[in-house]
């Protein structure tokens, strides 16, 4: 058990200290920018695929499956986020391209999709 306790905790160090070293090496501008592109190309693309889903509600018999594939696009939305998000980073700031941000986007999205997994199913518990 204490193996599994040190891997997590030096896990944690590794995000840490890349995102210490990714805030080192960006602006306030650039960050506000990258934020800003990456909720907008996240939401376009995810758009069409949720007003698909919201207009077969009509389908009574549907709406459970319906409402588990929302709350998986919902949480699919953080993982295109944060792709973006990083991406465009990239973009703005090319000293970032010997940066691994691979594994601060899987940490951080992985938590941003397990919250959203837990408001999904007290939604669908109240709701069902």
């Amino acid at each position: 058990m204490k193996t599994l306790i040190d891997r997590i905790d030096r896990f944690i160090y590794r995000v840490k200290k890349l995102n210490r070293l990714i805030d080192q090496k960006t602006s306030i501008k650039g960050v506000i920018k990258s934020v800003f592109g990456a909720l907008f190309l996240s939401i376009l693309v995810l758009a069409p695929f949720m007003l698909i889903v919201i207009n077969m509600f009509i389908y009574t018999k549907l709406t459970f499956f319906l409402s588990l594939l929302l709350v998986l696009l919902v949480m699919g939305w953080g993982f295109l986020y944060y792709f973006f998000y990083y991406r465009l980073l990239k973009s703005y700031f090319p000293q970032l391209e010997d940066v691994d941000t691979l594994t601060p986007q899987l940490f951080e999205s992985s938590i941003i999709a397990f919250i959203f997994l837990i408001i999904g199913f007290v939604v669908l518990t109240s709701v069902f």
